[in-house]
This record gives C-alpha cells, structure tokens and sequence, in this order.
C-alpha cells in the first residue's frame, strides 16, 4: 500500500517504515508501524526539556493543542520526547487515506512546532514582537 501512495519509504523493521518530509521549519520522520488491525504513525517533535518548569510549560502547551486536534495527538515517550502519534483502524484505510494520514501528521507539527520550540527553548522575545505587531480587533470593525 505504500507504493501506491506515491510517498519515498524506508523499511526499519518487520512492520515497520520511515517516511521523510521536509518542510520550511525542519525535516520530519514519520514512522508507520502496522500492529494487528491498527496502523499507527509517530513522529519526534523535541526532546522534553531538562527544566521542570519549562517541561511543565511545554506538556501544557501540547496538551492544549491536543483540545483542537482530532486524529493526531501530542504525547511522550518513556525517553523523554515529545512525539505526535496517530492511529487508525486498518479496516478503513486504503493508500489515499494512509497520504493524508501522514500529510497531517506533518501538518500539526509544522502548525505547533514554532510554539512549542519557544516554550522549550524559554525564548519569549519572540512572542512578545509578535504580540507587540498584532492587531487588535475591534467589535466596530467593519469584516
């Protein structure tokens, strides 16, 4: 099935493959590991920081952006990283579904990663240039 989505593999294992994504931000390497009836998709986001207040402010965060996302969803490993992991039942997938399985696992990286590596990393300057060029919006604003 993975011929037919037309995506560059790489096999690690028996039931297992990598699929490489770059994008603007950072490669990615998403791992497809087929388990009974399931297919399951992981890729690394960072290592967990050493700090407990910085580790608390990003598991925070992850589990924030966890609340508007369906399929994919933030977790950690027992190494201490922070992954995005997916599963889906296998019944229902076919090499269309698997694409876009991956695509979007790809996608909530890139969408958190900039947060997230800000949080990790303690750099709030800058979030603060950010917030300083938003604008704010008023209700009387014509849309």
């Amino acid at each position: 099935m993975l011929e037919e989505t037309g995506l560059q593999a790489k096999r690690v294992g028996a039931s297992s493959y990598d699929v490489m994504f770059t994008s603007d931000l950072r490669e990615w390497a998403v791992n497809i590991r087929l388990n009974e009836s399931w297919v399951m998709l992981r890729t690394f986001v960072m290592v967990l920081p050493a700090g407990a207040p910085r580790r608390l402010a990003l598991l925070e965060a992850a589990l924030q952006a966890n609340a508007s996302l369906s399929l994919a969803k933030f977790s950690t490993t027992e190494d201490r990283s922070l992954v995005i992991d997916l599963e889906y039942r296998d019944e229902h997938l076919n090499a269309e579904t698997l694409r876009s399985l991956v695509g979007l696992v790809v996608r909530v990286g890139d969408e958190n990663y900039p947060k997230l590596f800000r949080i990790a990393t303690g750099d709030v300057a800058l979030e603060a240039l950010e917030s300083a060029f938003k604008k704010p919006t008023n209700e009387s604003d014509p849309v």
